[in-house]
């Protein structure tokens, strides 16, 4: 089993302590968080809470920390579908003795999709001259974490979804999907996408209803749509002279999205490369997309 090697000694597994995170459900219970959640759409916000209790006498001592040593819990969420990375929660931990921290935040429907990942830290919350030298002294060094992942299932409601007949609308009668994606990178998420769905393809249609439900015809169309979408992005990122890997856009931006979608499927590529194989490898381009989303390849 792979172990991370941290450069500092870390408290004792046993100082800090959690039962989970609980994911809120529509008729008012919580729920442990399930591993995934079937019935999402993105027009649900996923409220979640967990409580995590801190030894922190002990956290200094078995962490070669100073009494005087500053600590933070922090959650950070990610999400496969949107490519968003948010500190949701900075909760900071003073005094001595067991503190029992209630952490509690809100996932906003419009900005989740794929997989929800939480990572739950303590951290040093600020740097500090450790008389230890074995000790942490940097901020942000981990001391403890939790790490949640959740499946959210229906790759087709990740994006805002219409149903319409394409012949009648004017689109390509005998295409099964369309991405529309505005071309103003500083505008609205939800108000530059739209994923349009040909109701003349039962197929596919089915496949949109059992998405909690798929068998094998409908996981391959999930595939495929799920590569498409992901190409249509990082295409829009590519051929958009805007957006740029150094580039700041606001969160609930289309520019952040497409930042986001070439960063968590192709990191180690700058945008100038992919703009370059583009336009000179257009096949290689097509087959980095197909291998970084896993076109067919088996779900997790």
């Amino acid at each position: 089993m792979n172990r991370r090697a941290y450069p500092y000694r870390r408290p004792r597994a046993d100082t800090v302590t959690t039962e989970g995170w609980i994911l809120g459900t529509e008729d008012g219970r919580g729920v442990p968080l399930p591993p995934s959640v079937p019935d999402w759409d993105y027009q649900r916000d996923l409220e979640l809470e967990c409580t995590v209790e801190v030894d922190l006498d002990e956290v200094r001592r078995t962490g070669a920390l100073p009494p005087e040593a500053e600590l933070a819990l922090t959650v950070v969420w990610s999400s496969s579908g949107s490519g968003l990375r948010v500190l949701a929660v900075r909760q900071p931990l003073e005094g001595a003795g067991t503190r029992s921290v209630h952490l509690d935040f809100t996932v906003p429907g419009r900005d989740a999709g794929g997989v929800l990942s939480v990572d739950t830290r303590l951290v040093l919350a600020r740097s500090l001259d450790n008389p230890d030298p074995t000790g942490p002294r940097r901020a942000g060094s981990i001391l403890w974490q939790w790490g949640d992942r959740v499946h959210l299932q229906g790759d087709a409601s990740q994006f805002p979804m219409a149903v319409l007949d394409f012949k009648e609308a004017g689109y390509p009668e005998d295409a099964p999907w369309y991405l529309d994606v505005g071309s103003n990178p500083e505008s609205a998420t939800m108000g530059a996408l739209l994923l349009l769905v040909n109701s003349r393809s039962p197929l596919v249609m089915e496949a949109v209803r059992k998405a909690d439900k798929a068998g094998q015809a409908e996981r391959l169309i999930h595939s495929a749509l799920r590569h498409d979408v992901v190409r249509l992005l990082i295409e829009h990122a590519v051929d958009n002279d805007d957006v740029h890997d150094d580039s700041e856009f606001d969160p609930d931006t289309l520019g952040h999205l497409l930042l986001g979608v070439v960063r968590n499927h192709l990191p180690d590529t700058p945008l100038a490369s992919l703009r370059n194989m583009h336009r000179g490898e257009s096949s290689m381009f097509s087959a980095r997309i197909q291998s970084a989303v896993g076109l067919f390849a088996k779900e997790p």
